[in-house]
């Protein structure tokens, strides 16, 4: 049997646009029926950033894919794998991995997307882990990063006020030591609810997949409803099940929780029915807004560099999003 190695987290950096837009904003200049209160009282959400001219999806990331290597000490031709969440990609053909890999100035390693929404950034750090785990990649780049304001109605005062852009990065190294770094990981689907959050393409059939009010294929659509209930219940699930997890591997339970930026409410609602403490629960979407794939590695970024998560803790890493996908990554810093 070939060797296992243990895949640490080395390095963590992220990469936000410098433009605000605060809640005002959205009925002020873009006239819509709402307000701050309105919105800060149904999402938590202050303000979010908006990528500026020239800012993409693949230029964030590759900024805050600098910042992970700097973190890790490593210089770009160090890096042997890039896998790259997003659903906001610069271009349908080449992925943004390859995008990425050549803004680096990476050697000519392998490079690809992955596509699972908001539960993209751990759908690519499993893939990564099993690389660097078998001792396919000694070091493995894992990328998030969407421009999901691109893609979304500004007179939907329901959905437009969700969203930011941004991107986080993390680098895992392979380790001798096994009892660190990405120690569980679980992803789920379900396809047959795939209706309730789409983003169309120029190669979406027309008409699409679902119900006659969501057939729009210029923007993000969502039911709201819909998504809260899925949301709460498998946040939930996946809490319950890291604390069976780590007790299994003989931890006393999560240290740390990094949810995906989704809602507040949503949060606070999971939060209550599992039992988890607030106290130990990072959330910035009152600052960023909904960054999908760049939400969970954002936060986890800036955990780190304001003392929020420590070396040692063991962290717990949750996410759910279209497809419906929902997925958790139990991590040892």
């Amino acid at each position: 049997m070939s060797q296992l190695y243990g895949v640490a987290l080395t390095g963590t950096g992220s990469c936000l646009p410098a433009r605000v837009v605060t809640n005002d904003e959205f009925a002020e200049a873009l006239n819509l029926d709402t307000s701050d209160e309105w919105i800060r009282t149904r999402t938590g959400i202050r303000e979010r950033r908006f990528a500026g001219v020239g800012e993409t999806s693949a230029t964030l990331g590759a900024a805050a894919a600098r910042h992970a290597l700097a973190a890790a000490g490593l210089a770009p031709d160090a890096i042997d794998l890039i896998v790259c969440a997003t659903v906001t990609p610069d271009l349908m053909c080449p992925s943004n991995a390859c995008l990425i890999q050549a803004e680096l100035g990476c050697r000519h390693v392998p490079a690809f997307d992955v596509s699972a929404a908001c539960s993209g950034f751990l759908y690519a750090l499993s893939v990564a882990t099993q690389f660097v785990r078998t001792g396919a990649a000694r070091h493995a780049l894992v990328v998030g990063a969407e421009v999901l304001t691109r893609a979304m109605d500004v007179t939907d005062r329901n959905s437009c006020i969700l969203f930011g852009d941004g991107a986080g990065a993390v680098v895992l190294s392979a380790t001798p030591v096994l009892n660190v770094g990405v120690r569980n990981l679980r992803l789920y689907s379900d396809g047959s609810r795939q209706e309730l959050i789409q983003v169309p393409s120029r190669v979406t059939p027309v008409p699409p997949p679902g119900p006659p009010m969501l057939q729009r294929l210029d923007y993000l659509r969502m039911s709201g409803r819909e998504v809260y209930r899925f949301a709460v219940t498998r946040l939930v699930e996946l809490i319950q099940q890291a604390e069976v997890d780590c007790r299994e591997m003989g931890l006393a339970g999560p240290d740390v929780l990094i949810p995906h930026q989704v809602n507040q409410r949503i949060i606070d609602a999971a939060l209550e029915d599992a039992g988890f403490p607030k106290d130990r629960v990072v959330v910035n979407l009152d600052r960023y807004g909904n960054t999908s794939a760049a939400s969970v590695p954002v936060a986890l970024d800036e955990a780190l560099r304001t003392g929020r998560c420590r070396p040692g803790d063991t962290v717990l890493l949750v996410a759910f999003g279209g497809g419906l996908t929902w997925s958790s990554a139990i991590v040892t810093l």
